[in-house]
């Protein structure tokens, strides 16, 4: 099971989209993925947190990376 967080940046006035997956961010995220995992029966199920970063969108010098095993999570 794959999860993916997507961002997307016009400049990187702010920093780059990969860059803007706080941890506060990827813990919300992995939180969400326990509970899916949970209510659909598939815990033991293999599972990781990609990150599709997305720069310049709007622009002719859009980039797009795919970020796999951005970050994980702690199961307890």
């Amino acid at each position: 099971m794959i999860f993916v967080e997507v961002k997307a940046r016009k400049t990187a006035q702010f920093g780059s989209a990969a860059d803007c997956v706080p941890s506060w961010k990827q813990r919300r995220v992995a939180a969400m993925a326990l509970d899916y995992l949970a209510r659909t029966d598939r815990l033991e199920h293999p599972s990781r947190f990609d990150v599709v970063a997305i720069d310049g969108i709007g622009t002719s010098k859009m980039t797009v990376q795919v970020i796999q095993n951005a970050f994980s999570s702690r199961r307890p």
